[in-house]
């Protein structure tokens, strides 16, 4: 659960299944990577505009974080477990080079 205490388990209209929020979580993540192709296609006005495309994230971390709620994991560590792992692998980068192929 978030440190302001939301919870989305107990805010959902019924009760949603491990499977559903995966599959919600995946439909999120293509809306987000939808809206970023066609913005750059087509422009980001209208349907495709930059505030659209934050909903479209805001939606995909919401399901993330209701997957961890669904799970007793805690967000907030995950994400610091996340960030510590990404420096690991950019000072890996830094030290060993990247690679030619």
């Amino acid at each position: 659960m978030s440190d302001a205490g939301f919870s989305f388990v107990v805010n959902s209209v019924g009760p949603q299944t491990l499977e559903e929020t995966l599959m919600m979580l995946t439909y999120e993540l293509g809306k987000v990577i939808e809206y970023y192709h066609k913005a750059k296609r087509y422009g980001a006005s209208g349907y495709y505009s930059e505030d659209n495309q934050k909903k479209e994230m805001s939606d995909l971390i919401s399901m993330v974080r209701m997957y961890c709620e669904q799970r007793v994991w805690d967000f907030n560590e995950l994400m610091r477990l996340g960030e510590q792992a990404y420096l690991e692998r950019v000072d890996d980068i830094k030290k060993y080079g990247l690679s030619d192929g």
